[in-house]
């Protein structure tokens, strides 16, 4: 672990360096992965002529498997390569991955490309994480700010890429716009390179071994090309895709329930009931959370007029709604839970879910309003009804997704840790892949010529199934708030207690 820690001031400029050198890097990783995200389905229409539905499922699939796969990533860095070397891997393989969008002619490249990015991302994500974590004392007061300053570095390239990405593409192609994805790989590249030093610092390898280690870690490589191919497979049968994928939550989901009913202490088995009950409920906000690379920016496309405030937008920077107000409403939510904390009367993580799948519930319903009584004769809304949207979309997701994994590790016993991650990235990896399906609902491309307005109906109906849906399971988790907020506080306590010992 590094010692390069000053615990006698706090703020951004008093953080270890390896800290600095993990956020820059994240920044660009950010930045490439949105960059893909905001066109990644315009792409598959254009370059390859995709229907509109085929784009959203093969997105939801790439999607879903980039939060199924996550928990190898971990294992790795943990047990086998060591932190370093699969971060400079996962760095590579996204480099590799996202630069040959822009050179792909054949559709079977294509799917080996984002094979690239999935295996990189394997490598990659959870020991980012991890990275970070390493560069403080457990009891290091500075250890919350620093995950606030990171989770804000990956809305910071989010923001940037969502915009810039989109802008060169109409001027360039999607493809080159992607391949520039590829580039901030790059860069990330040699920041790894010049600041190799502060990762070494923070490691949790030894070094010794280290011959062993380089040809363990080209022998992973080419595993991990061969993975890479055919993981692309995959991608290019949605069929198969959809059941493996299945196939694992339902093989997840039977594992944890034989875990939660072999614990022995009552207390332990409780927290993993309302875990699962939470867990089930995220899988409809990452629905709805798939709708902004799918559905809402192809209704962007076709329905919305591409002007707000006297600024022309294009309809793919229209995701750059969702970081804008997270950069603005994350610090007002923080002011707030530090004043509910102050009165003694602090908001529940329960209370925090239900009210998150309540906003993100009005967002749609406010979608579904505007298509019906505020569409022109064009059968085209204002920008403003889709910005308003986002709006209330994006508190939801401040409300869920940035406490979710928190929320999970909480709740389930410490020696259960991974299996709690891996538990939050599959109810992920499903909401997405469900996401996708229900995206393709409002699709235009149903084998009969469509004029705008019956895609404005349809993406209304979808708008509206969704904001339903989400409001009734926001009212019936209201029902239960404060005896599920009651018994987590019971829970937390015994496992700290039970820790203590």
């Amino acid at each position: 672990m590094s010692t390069d820690v000053v615990t006698e001031k706090h703020g951004f400029w008093h953080m270890p360096k390896t800290f600095y050198a993990v956020l820059f890097i994240e920044f660009w990783e950010r930045f490439a992965f949105y960059g893909l995200q905001a066109v990644a389905v315009l792409f598959f229409i254009q370059k390859f002529g995709l229907k509109e539905s085929q784009a959203t499922d093969l997105f939801s699939s790439f999607s879903a498997l980039l939060y199924a796969l996550l928990i190898l990533g971990g294992y790795l860095g943990d047990k086998i390569l060591g932190l370093r070397r699969t971060y400079l891997l996962g760095i590579i393989f996204l480099m590799l991955g996202y630069g040959s969008f822009g050179v792909v002619s054949k559709v079977h490249l294509l799917y080996w490309g984002m094979g690239m990015v999935l295996v990189g991302n394997i490598f990659f994500k959870t020991n980012a994480g991890n990275f970070v974590s390493r560069c403080f004392k457990p009891t290091d007061p500075r250890l919350d700010s620093a995950f606030t300053y990171f989770y804000m570095s990956i809305n910071l390239g989010s923001l940037f890429s969502i915009i810039i990405i989109p802008l060169i593409s109409q001027r360039t192609s999607y493809g080159f716009g992607i391949s520039l994805c590829g580039v901030g790989m790059f860069i990330s590249l040699l920041s790894y390179l010049v600041l190799r030093k502060y990762f070494v610092m923070s490691d949790n390898d030894t070094g010794r071994n280290a011959g062993n280690k380089l040809i363990l870690m080209l022998f992973i490589s080419a595993a991990a090309i061969v993975l890479s191919y055919g993981l692309g497979l995959l991608l290019s049968n949605p069929a198969l895709s959809r059941k493996l994928l299945f196939s694992f939550a339902a093989a997840v989901l039977l594992v944890y329930l034989v875990v939660r009913f072999k614990l022995k202490e009552p207390f332990e088995r409780r927290g993993m009931t309302i875990a699962l009950i939470l867990l089930f409920q995220s899988i409809l906000f990452f629905i709805m959370y798939m709708q902004m690379s799918t559905s809402l920016t192809l209704f962007a496309v076709h329905n919305v007029r591409n002007e707000i405030f006297g600024f022309s937008i294009p309809a793919e920077i229209t995701q750059s709604f969702n970081p804008f107000y997270i950069f603005l409403l994350s610090p007002i939510l923080a002011t707030l839970y530090v004043r509910s904390e102050h009165k003694g009367s602090p908001i529940s993580i329960p209370g925090k879910f239900a009210f998150g799948m309540l906003v993100c519930g009005a967002a749609y319903l406010l979608l579904a309003g505007s298509c019906y009584y505020l569409s022109d004769a064009n059968a085209t809304i204002s920008m403003l009804w889709l910005f308003l949207g986002y709006g209330l979309y994006s508190l939801g997701e401040l409300l869920i997704s940035a406490i979710g994994l928190s929320m999970v590790s909480k709740l389930m016993p410490a020696r259960l840790g991974g299996f709690a991650q891996a538990s939050w990235f599959m109810a992920s990896a499903m909401g997405m892949k469900f996401g996708g399906m229900m995206a393709g609902f409002g699709s235009a491309d149903s084998g009969k010529v469509m004029s705008n307005l019956d895609i404005l109906h349809s993406y209304q109906n979808l708008f509206l199934y969704i904001g339903i849906g989400a409001t009734v399971v926001a009212l019936f988790l209201f029902c239960f708030v404060k005896p599920l907020a009651k018994a987590m506080r019971e829970v937390m306590e015994h496992k700290e207690r039970a820790e203590a010992v």
